[in-house]
């Protein structure tokens, strides 16, 4: 089974700040689109606004966890803000999928699964970290991660225990308060 990105790069702001900021839209799209329900991230970003979320085309704002979770019901998905890895993973392998909130960073995200966008980005700034949704789902054998900074309709890159850890750790070893805040997405 293929897991295609919804990619946030064609939703950035023009104006102003030039922000990439919609990382939440485009991860809703592509936990709907693994689980059957093939969305668009415009469609994803319209789930978001209807949940509360607030984009102006000056400023950068990002999607709580409580707006993609409202975005995914929605969309007539299951979803529920966690906080506990063991119950979220299990969830994933068994067929659902997690939606997580990192802090993106060059010690986090190996180059391997960096997006042309982050190459470029820690080229110009290297110490540059940022609050990022990203997906992570389990095809039964390996683990599969999608970032919304990557290439639209690209398949989900195959990730190590070990690199979803550090994913999921990377709140936490930056400073932020745990336990960091996980959606995960099922069938209704």
């Amino acid at each position: 089974m293929t897991y295609p990105v919804r990619s946030q790069l064609g939703l950035w702001e023009r104006v102003g700040v030039k922000a990439l900021d919609d990382c939440g839209p485009a991860s809703v799209a592509m936990a709907a689109t693994w689980l059957g329900k093939d969305t668009s991230t415009n469609q994803g970003w319209d789930a978001c606004k209807a949940a509360g979320r607030v984009d102006t085309p000056d400023k950068a704002e990002g999607t709580s966890a409580k707006q993609v979770q409202d975005a995914l019901h929605l969309l007539g998905l299951d979803a529920k803000i966690v906080y506990r890895w063991a119950p979220s993973s299990l969830s994933a392998k068994a067929g659902g999928v997690l939606i997580l909130n990192i802090q993106a960073s060059q010690t986090v995200i190996p180059d391997h699964l960096r997006s042309g966008w982050q190459k470029k980005d820690w080229a110009k700034r290297p110490g540059n970290t940022y609050g990022h949704w990203v997906t992570l789902a389990h095809d039964g054998t390996d683990w599969l991660y999608a970032c919304p900074t990557m290439v639209e309709g690209r398949p989900a890159m195959r990730v190590t225990p070990e690199e979803v850890q550090a994913l999921r750790d990377s709140k936490e070893k930056a400073g932020f308060p745990p336990p960091p805040a996980m959606i995960v997405v099922k069938k209704k």
